[in-house]
């Protein structure tokens, strides 16, 4: 293949013409994989996963620029990754099928699960969906999936940056909470934060992630920060970062952040480096055992967390088994 017919292969432009072609190997063009779902994480993969082998192309955004993008790219891609999960047929998935897309992936990843169960239990699965590869963000997501007769598979995806050199431990301790709007405030577990918050008066919570325009009554010990984008500066200023949600959102790219920050964690859901809490109660007593750890001065960085997320949850980790796992499907 000539230098000219490579590059022009690699847009799209005479590929279109010739076909498909080879891809993925040496000298031809890249796989071309189209994302499309949650926003905040789709943005990531094509960073996380683009290069020279990969065309990585975020489509989460329905501007009518993206979407004419959008429709040129379904025609042309060899995978689509859907970072959320459904039953039945939205106007995306039509499209898709419609425009010729011929291998998808529907990766669940929270409470898209709580609506798909109330369709297939009123008996509005679509066949072709539940026919097309379906991954979970957990292995509590995965059962669920599996438990409305979809063959599903737990595929660690959630990934966070090592962070070199983590601060110390605050001076005072603080207890970080997070909360996006207030219509979640149960999902998010917003009444135990209140709970545990005016039964420690003396402790400083800091609610974080809260949308503009979104509003929630609570304690004078807990202090509100809007919605950023880079949670840094909190984590440095955190001793500890408490999820309580009610139902399983995956591995949670927070929870993980925290621990890369050498923060202590209590979290619904088991993940390593973490204290699993049920409920207002038990986080009560482990933050209090934690305080008064962090008073006699014994309470250090959480060593196992960072290590944890190392080993597991890096970005070269999860972009080596995500490469891996779809290629097998692209050339299946």
């Amino acid at each position: 293949m000539s230098q000219t017919l490579q590059v022009q292969s690699i847009d799209g432009t005479l590929d279109d013409r010739l076909g498909r072609g080879h891809v993925g190997g040496h000298g031809a063009r890249p796989y071309r994989v189209v994302v499309h779902g949650l926003r905040h994480f789709c943005q990531k993969l094509p960073c996380l996963l683009g290069n020279e082998k990969w065309n990585i192309r975020d489509r989460s955004r329905h501007t009518p620029a993206q979407l004419a993008l959008l429709v040129g790219d379904l025609r042309n891609c060899d995978l689509v990754f859907t970072w959320a999960g459904r039953v039945d047929m939205g106007r995306f998935l039509w499209a898709a099928r419609s425009l010729g897309a011929r291998k998808f992936v529907f990766f669940w990843c929270g409470s898209d699960v709580l609506r798909a169960q109330k369709l297939a239990a009123a008996g509005k699965m679509d066949s072709w969906i539940a026919q097309q590869i379906h991954w979970a963000a957990s292995p509590a997501l995965t059962e669920e999936v599996r438990s409305m007769g979809l063959d599903c598979e737990f595929v660690q995806a959630s990934f966070v940056d090592v962070v070199p050199e983590p601060r110390p431990l605050p001076r005072e301790f603080s207890v970080l909470v997070f909360l996006p709007r207030s219509d979640l405030a149960e999902l998010y577990g917003w009444d135990h934060i209140v709970e545990v918050a005016e039964a420690l008066p003396d402790v400083r919570f800091k609610l974080a992630g809260l949308h503009p325009g979104q509003f929630v009554h609570g304690p004078s010990n807990i202090r509100i920060q809007r919605w950023t984008p880079d949670l840094t500066s909190t984590y440095e200023e955190s001793t500890v970062l408490w999820r309580p949600v009610r139902h399983d959102a995956g591995i949670s790219f927070m929870a993980l952040e925290a621990l890369s920050h050498g923060r202590h964690v209590l979290y619904t859901y088991p993940l390593p480096g973490t204290i699993q809490v049920r409920g207002a109660n038990e986080a009560k007593r482990h933050l209090e055992r934690l305080r008064e750890m962090h008073d006699s001065g014994s309470l250090q960085l959480n060593r196992i967390g960072i290590e944890a997320v190392a080993r597991t949850y890096t970005r070269d980790v999860v972009r080596q088994e995500l490469h891996r796992r779809w290629e097998e499907i692209i050339c299946s």
